[in-house]
């Protein structure tokens, strides 16, 4: 059987899911529903124009500061925002990682009215929560979630500090960098199925073991991105059934994720490895069905914004260099609505997702100053 070509979210997307054998269903989001967002958005009398700073990473990382020299810089990074003639803010979005619901950046698509009161009753959990619900149950009213979008036009520039999550900056030695586009990202669950017979009684050749397949698929994959300049994909979940020692495993599932700055090659190599999947599934005399959780196009920032932060670093005798970023953020969905930006900060060891997630605060306080000089910058261009 041929597999299904995997397309762009949507009604696209809908259909592909349905070929995939498994009912359409909502992607799921992740994380709480941002209890700021009222604030952030400005009730009353709101600016026609304004600009913007994000994130929650930065914002964590600057608490570190302190009062050393690094904190100083940040703190008079900060300081000279005040001198803005245009109406600025600083927003903290929640539910960027996606991990318990299953797409990420929930904050961000509430904020640019991608994600509705409805979608949000649609979006749930492992334990079938949906999201609507888990804010309800501390306090906050996702049912206003339209009151809390942006209204169109209303925010003149976005940019984002965040950590980088990888090892690039340190490995250059750099201590910025500027980004110039978010990796898509195609997210595909697949499910092996066949016999959990006894691990002693059954030969090897009569065998319909799911783990082994789905192993080979894991080994194809990493082949495959290997094999291209940009793309990377990745196996990081898989649940294996029964889970005995003495059984032949009979289901194996597990979580595809494929991205790429280049959404033709994503998309190819999420089609290709799909076939793969069927290939081997098909040789091993197993079953196979699979559903496809959530497609993400790449996003390419706004160059005249990425100049301007180019420009900022130059000023600020910042060494940097222009990356993509191969994770997802904010500023992917803020930039479908708003110019945009976004600069990277160094990770120690490139460590991120755990306690030992490290950033330098001088290059945090740097990072801010880039950001103020930035900001200065836009406000002049908009006063001329």
């Amino acid at each position: 059987m041929d597999p299904p070509r995997l397309r762009p979210g949507g009604a696209g997307g809908s259909r592909a899911v349905r070929a995939l054998g498994r009912g359409p269903g909502a992607p799921r989001a992740d994380g709480r529903h941002r209890q700021h967002l009222r604030r952030a958005s400005g009730r009353g009398a709101r600016p026609a124009r304004r600009l913007s700073l994000g994130h929650r990473a930065a914002g964590r990382s600057l608490r570190r500061c302190g009062r050393d020299s690094g904190g100083a810089r940040g703190g008079a990074a900060v300081e000279r925002l005040r001198g803005l003639s245009s109406p600025f803010g600083v927003v903290v979005f929640s539910g960027e990682e996606g991990a318990r619901f299953g797409a990420p950046c929930i904050g961000s698509r509430v904020a640019t009215g991608a994600f509705t009161a409805a979608t949000l009753r649609e979006l749930t959990d492992g334990e079938g929560r949906s999201v609507s619900e888990c804010a309800s149950s501390v306090g906050l009213r996702p049912e206003d979630s339209a009151e809390a979008a942006w209204e169109p036009g209303s925010v003149a520039a976005f940019l984002e500090l965040h950590i980088e999550q990888g090892r690039v900056l340190e490995n250059r030695g750099r201590p910025l960098g500027v980004v110039d586009a978010i990796a898509g990202s195609t997210r595909v669950e697949l499910e092996f199925s066949g016999r959990p017979d006894h691990s002693g009684a059954t030969p090897m050749p009569m065998r319909h073991d799911a783990l082994a397949g789905a192993s080979e698929f894991v080994l194809e994959a990493e082949r495959r991105a290997l094999a291209l300049r940009t793309t990377v994909a990745t196996v990081g979940r898989m649940e294996v059934d029964p889970g005995s020692v003495t059984t032949v495993p009979g289901t194996a599932r597990l979580a595809l994720d494929v991205r790429d700055v280049d959404s033709e090659r994503q998309r190819d190599l999420a089609e290709e490895l799909l076939d793969r999947a069927t290939r081997i599934a098909s040789r091993r005399g197993l079953e196979l069905s699979a559903t496809l959780l959530s497609d993400q196009s790449p996003v390419v920032l706004h160059k005249p914004i990425r100049e301007r932060l180019a420009r900022a670093a130059e000023v600020s005798g910042t060494d940097f260099c222009v990356l993509p970023s191969g994770a997802s953020h904010d500023t992917a969905h803020v930039a479908k609505v708003a110019p945009s930006g976004m600069v990277f900060v160094p990770s120690h060891e490139g460590i991120s997702h755990s306690p030992r997630e490290w950033s330098d605060v001088e290059h945090i306080a740097r990072a801010a100053g880039v950001l103020a000089t930035a900001l200065t910058s836009l406000d002049a261009r908009k006063r001329d």
